[in-house]
């Protein structure tokens, strides 16, 4: 009995293994969709040393973008439109 289910595990296999060796395989192709990317606002501008910190820039409500403000003691600079608090 495991003489007959061991040759029937091997045909198996090799089937299996000879099936697809004809036939090229090519790499999948990107998905094309026909929806553009969302408009997000743009980054904020990078210091002119190159180094940013994402705790040092916060999002206002209106989408832009301020950073620390070292003549306010390195607070946030306000928010367009939020006024001077």
């Amino acid at each position: 009995m495991r003489v007959l289910a061991a040759a029937v595990l091997l045909s198996t296999l090799g089937a299996c293994s000879s099936a697809g060796t004809d036939a090229v395989t090519q790499p999948a192709s990107p998905p094309v969709t026909a929806k553009p990317s969302p408009y997000a606002p743009p980054p904020p501008p990078m210091p002119e040393d190159g180094i940013a910190c994402t705790a040092d820039v916060r999002q206002c409500p209106d989408g832009s973008f301020v950073s620390r403000n070292p003549a306010r003691g390195w607070a946030f600079a306000p928010c367009p439109g939020a006024g001077n608090s």
